[in-house]
């Protein structure tokens, strides 16, 4: 009888340790892809309009005309 209290008293913790370790990988996971994504060269524009809120997002990728010649170089 004492076996059985223990071993589900054990099982019960396990199940919470492993549920919060499964939350806190989530959550990471979904931490670190937001922040590749907010730290990454955007490639598009974007324009937000509201009653109180203004919001425009451009390019942040730094390009060269076709045909530039750079002054080092002859």
């Amino acid at each position: 009888m004492e076996e059985a209290v223990v071993s589900e008293d054990f099982m019960s913790q396990f199940g919470g340790s492993a549920t919060a370790n499964l939350v806190f990988v989530i959550a990471f996971l979904v931490y670190s892809s937001l922040k590749k994504l907010c730290t990454r060269n955007s490639k598009c524009k974007a324009k937000f309009h509201s009653c109180c809120l203004d919001v425009d997002i451009s390019d942040q990728t730094l390009r060269e005309p076709p045909g530039a010649v750079n002054l080092g170089e002859v």
